[in-house]
């Protein structure tokens, strides 16, 4: 039957049908149970297979590939309904057999893996439309890299990692299971060791047996994650073996053979599959050479243009039926790095008008460089704007020519977007997905000009041979090294944080004074690249509109920028943040940030993801970046990764959004994308269960979680369970709905419970779903957090000539949030954790007033001989000794983390000006780990009362209960206890303000995210205060941490929020 087949090589079909029928030759007519399967081949040719009745997807896949060398990658599908012009398909699960996939219709069908439908987004222009072939082609490459290189197991179920090691762990016991066998393992000990020593245990035991078509991989037993051998990670660096180990469980490993990726039969005449490149280089210069053929290439170049032939263009305003209105004033200008080159004359547009305008520049056209942007705005009197940004150069380099369409971009009037003269040049580019929008303004523009273009990337490397520069930072470099080894003070990266806000600030970038180091590079701090280039562009851009304009000069002072940047060593990731921005447009400056990124092992680049996903969605000028590139290539090849991009942009209206997303749709896979799309239909039902419940009169919170059971209960229970959208390695199994509630606060969220599908009887997992709030602030604020806790951990291993052990580990905790949308979002539980109110409610007391409080509830949690009745607190003498025997106390190592943990916490909250610290918003576990939650008031944005009086004047926690545990029971804070716990303070604040660079790098980009809180450059003035780096030379590091010790002084005394934490237990008392 399949001899008239054309061969593989040649031919891959794009889908063919599967159809399951009653055998007509069947001698049971009464059986409506299908007897075979018919394959119907795209040329019309049938494969008939007899039919089994527990069957699945996966072992019809296997008939066919062996049988009928059906080998060509495809997915099995099912047609839910047909139209005239419209058919709608639903992957399936191939684990599931043909009598449980429930299908609408009898017959199954089969698409081509990989098939990325033309066109990918509708309002794609022309332009874009020769951008996506590239990425796709790239795509395509990257995915055929990705099947043959990395194993299946592990790109389903990579492991999770964590930032740093637990630190104090001498050994620690690793369970196999199935040989019941236990290994003891150092902190060092790798993956690939322990396999190593599981296997030569076996080959001792058994026959040597090997095979080499498979590789023994280990697998968490209640984790759908499996380590990684390849790599060099310890064993402790494995977030679940620190979960573990924390937790004092034991850790279950299983050793399984899986089978190693075979070369693909589409590359097999070749010996080695490459790993496509990000970088477009050679693409584009291919698209130079196609689209210059027949042509001389230095008569194109923009420099060899005479300074007569000006900048100008033609545009029409298409008539809007839908408008509400007929005027509008139209605005236009042209920009370079944010910086206004043109601004054109308004104009008023009647919605009836057809006319053609012409625009016309001072600006001859061979001063224009790439990245200059083309900037439109519809405003009216109804307050409706609408902007459009354009590059007026190809990604190819060439300029923009002929005729082009484009839409206008709705701005929406929350986001606090910074308006230069009702134009928007700091906004992303390109039309946005409006297909859902009834009012669409469209504009026609038109340029006369022939085929202009700038250097390519060999010309450009051609001319930086020429450019003799001194090597930037060598003067610094040897300062740092001589740092290291010394404590000296160095403020140069104070400085040079300061002048970087003050010009990325339009109220004040004409007015930084420039540091002396600018006019010598070598003396300049490594972190200080961003402040270098902003000096050149601005240069650059005076160059552009002096009166005698010299092209000679522009491209000088910019082929030495690249001199400069090719020749700058490394520096920190978050600094590369600030190369990412609409200040910064040209494509070498964000090559080589990139790069940098690019250097991130996987778990870091999951960690930074998303201010490097804002600055694709925003920044980029192009689908075909290699940020873009970079952003798929790590969703592709690792899951986590995959699904954190899938909900950021799962509601993303953006040009470069919408592309990024459906890409990674289609190329993620069966599999990983119907457990997407089961977290999506979980979302929806929580959504409108929420919505239904709000529908009734029910307000009190009893009433409210009958609702929600009732609720619940009409769906079965196991149609709740899928991969947790929080942790690719967690499989939400049954929902306990028993167990589930509504929390007692203004936005009424859910806490639901379910069980783990891999440990059923043992485990749990409980979330958070909250409907109304903006978590995107809470994500940026743990953060924070842990980039602080990486920082004190990192400089107590690197710094020995200091004694920094007690920062090796401050016992942070910290907890995952993943918002769904702008208004929804999932919170992980953290377990065996009570709310400072919750702990003073088991007491029966309803005030905050008694200091021993938090410190009996520790006793009860860890003397189990000897606990102290719940409703009952021991009065306790004023000179308590915590070595009387009469007395139960709290262990040491509880109290060593009460004091960690609280002393991380003081400082962290007082940098990021936590708000709304109230007992309800600090909790605390049974040993001694205290951390705060809920932040929707930081930087500074203390609550009110009535709006008028602050209930709170400092980030510092340091209450009276907090304080009585911190000094064991002492009255007076004359203690070595309170001695080392100021210590502790002290030397995160100072490690912190060595690197506030990494903080403000980190915060950066989230500025165009549009929070609540930081929407503006003039946010972060609040951490240049609490750090102490206000002025245009810091103050030493000395003098800043006596002044953070006056803080924590000051807030020990604190009335105000004495005040405040009676009047909220009095209002959240329990009720009788």
């Amino acid at each position: 039957m399949l001899e008239d087949l054309p061969g593989y090589d040649y031919y891959v079909p794009s889908e063919c049908y599967i159809t399951a029928f009653e055998d007509s030759y069947s001698n049971n007519s009464s059986s409506c149970t299908p007897h075979t399967i018919d394959i119907l081949l795209p040329d019309g040719l049938v494969i008939n297979l007899k039919r089994d009745e527990y069957k699945t997807l996966a072992e019809i896949r296997q008939v066919l590939r062996k049988r009928h060398s059906i080998t060509w990658p495809f997915h099995f599908l099912s047609i839910t309904h047909t139209f005239i012009n419209d058919t709608g398909d639903l992957l399936l699960d191939e684990q599931q057999s043909l009598d449980t996939l429930g299908l609408v219709y009898p017959f199954l069908r089969i698409s081509a893996k990989g098939e990325l439908p033309s066109p990918v987004c509708k309002w794609l222009s022309l332009i874009d439309q020769s951008d996506i072939k590239s990425l796709t082609q790239f795509i395509e490459e990257l995915v055929e890299w990705r099947d043959t290189t990395i194993p299946q197991e592990i790109l389903h179920a990579p492991p999770s990692i964590s930032q740093t090691i637990l630190s104090n762990i001498d050994t620690f016991l690793v369970h196999i299971e199935r040989r019941d066998k236990s290994y003891s393992c150092s902190p060092e000990t790798t993956c690939q060791q322990l396999i190593e020593r599981i296997v030569n245990d076996e080959h001792k035991s058994k026959f040597d047996y090997f095979n080499s078509s498979t590789q023994a991989m280990l697998k968490f037993s209640y984790r759908n994650e499996f380590l990684l051998p390849t790599e060099s990670y310890p064993l402790l660096q494995y977030s679940y073996i620190q979960e573990c180990l924390q937790k004092n469980i034991q850790i279950n490993l299983q050793l399984i053979y899986i089978e190693i990726p075979k070369k693909s039969k589409k590359s097999r005449q070749i010996n080695n599959i490459i790993e496509p490149d990000i970088f477009p280089s050679t693409i584009l210069q291919q698209k130079l050479i196609i689209s210059t053929k027949n042509i001389d290439l230095d008569q194109q170049l923009l420099p060899n243009q005479l300074s007569s032939i000006l900048f100008r263009f033609t545009f029409r305003l298409p008539p809007s039926p839908l408008a509400k209105q007929t005027l509008f004033q139209f605005h236009s200008g042209t920009y370079y790095a944010r910086r206004c080159l043109y601004s054109f004359d308004q104009v008023t547009w009647n919605n009836t008008c057809i006319e053609e305008i012409k625009q016309t520049t001072t600006l001859p056209i061979a001063s224009f460089l790439p990245g200059t942007l083309l900037c439109f705005a519809l405003t009216s009197k109804q307050s409706e704007t609408y902007f459009l940004n354009i590059n007026l150069f190809r990604s190819n380099g060439f300029l923009l020519n002929g005729s082009h369409d484009y839409t206008f971009n709705l701005v929406n009037p929350t986001y606090n977007i910074a308006n230069n003269k009702h134009l928007y040049p700091d906004s992303f580019i390109g039309s946005s997905d409006n297909e859902s929008t009834t009012i669409k303004y469209e504009i026609k523009l038109k340029f006369d000009f022939p085929s202009y273009r700038f250097y390519s990337n060999e010309e450009i490397t051609e001319k930086l041979i020429h450019i003799n520069m001194p090597t930037p930072t060598v003067v610094t470099t040897a300062k740092q090294q001589q740092h290291q080894e010394s404590s000296s003070d160095d403020v140069g990266n104070g400085e040079a944080l300061n002048y970087l806000l003050g010009i990325l600030n339009d109220e004040t970038q004409y007015l930084v004074r420039e540091p002396a180091w600018l006019s010598d590079c070598s003396l300049a701090p490594i972190d200080a690249l961003p402040c270098v280039l902003h000096s050149i562009i601005a240069d650059i851009h005076r160059s552009i509109l002096a009166k005698n304009n010299n092209t000679a000069t522009i491209y000088n002072k910019l082929f030495s920028m690249y001199k400069l940047i090719d020749s700058w060593p490394p520096m920190s990731f978050e600094m590369c943040f600030f190369l990412l921005d609409c200040t910064l447009p040209d494509a070498h400056i964000r090559s080589y940030a990139v790069s940098q990124l690019a250097r991130l092992p996987n778990h870091l680049f999951l960690f930074y993801l998303p201010q490097i996903i804002q600055a694709a969605l925003q920044f980029e000028h192009y689908i075909d970046t290699p940020l873009i590139r970079l952003v798929l290539k790590r969703a592709l090849c690792h899951r986590g990764i995959g699904q954190r991009l899938f909900w950021t942009l799962y509601k993303s209206s953006t040009r470069n959004g919408r592309v990024m997303y459906e890409v990674y749709k289609t190329y993620c896979g069966l599999t990983i994308y119907n457990d997407l799309q089961t977290q999506v239909t979980l979302t929806l039902k929580l959504n409108t269960i929420n919505q239904r419940i709000r529908q009734t009169n029910v307000k009190d919170a009893s009433g409210m979680r009958q609702a929600l059971l009732e609720r619940l209960n009409e769906s079965e229970k196991n149609s709740w369970r899928c991969v947790s959208p929080l942790d690719t390695g967690c499989y939400l199994g049954s929902l306990i709905v028993d167990e589930c509630q509504v929390y007692d606060s203004f936005m009424r969220p859910f806490k639901l419970v379910w069980e783990n599908a891999l440990n059923p009887k043992q485990e749990r997992f409980e979330l958070i779903y909250k409907i109304g709030d903006d978590l995107r602030q809470d994500v940026l604020t743990l953060q924070v957090f842990r980039l602080f806790d990486s920082i004190w951990k990192k400089n107590s291993i690197k710094n020995l000539n200091e004694d920094l052990s007690q920062l090796l580990n401050l016992h942070m905790t910290f907890y995952d949030v993943m918002c769904t949308s702008e208004t929804t979002g999932f919170i992980r539980i953290v377990p065996q954790a009570y709310t400072i109110l919750n702990i003073y409610h088991k007491f029966n007391t309803t005030t905050t007033i008694k200091r021993n409080v938090v410190y009996d509830w520790l006793v009860t949690q860890n003397n189990t001989s000897q606990k102290i009745p719940l409703g009952k607190t021991v009065r306790r003498g004023p000179r308590d000794i915590p070595g009387d025997s009469t007395e139960v106390s709290v262990p040491n190592n509880v109290l060593m983390k009460f004091r960690k943990s609280c002393a991380a916490y003081c400082t962290a909250g007082f940098i990021i000006g936590l708000g709304d610290r109230h007992p309800s918003n600090i909790m605390l576990t049974p040993d001694g780990r205290l951390f705060h939650v809920d932040f929707g008031h930081i930087l500074g944005d203390y609550v009110k009362f009535g709006n008028i009086f602050p209930r709170e004047t400092t980030s510092i926690v340091l209450v009276e209960p907090f304080l009585y545990v911190i000094n064991n029971r002492r009255q007076n804070n004359d203690t070595n206890d309170y001695r080392e716990f100021i210590q502790m303070c002290l030397q995160t604040f100072r490690l912190l303000r060595e690197h506030a660079t990494s903080l403000f790098g980190l915060l950066y980009l989230i500025i165009y995210a549009r929070l609540p809180l930081l929407n503006n450059i003039s946010n972060l003035n609040y951490l240049r205060q609490s750090l102490f780096l206000i002025g245009e030379k810091p103050c030493e590091t000395k003098h800043a941490i006596k002044a953070y010790k006056r803080k924590i002084e000051s807030a020990e005394n604190d009335t105000r929020r004495f005040l405040d934490w009676i009047a909220h237990a009095f209002v959240h008392k329990p009720q009788r």
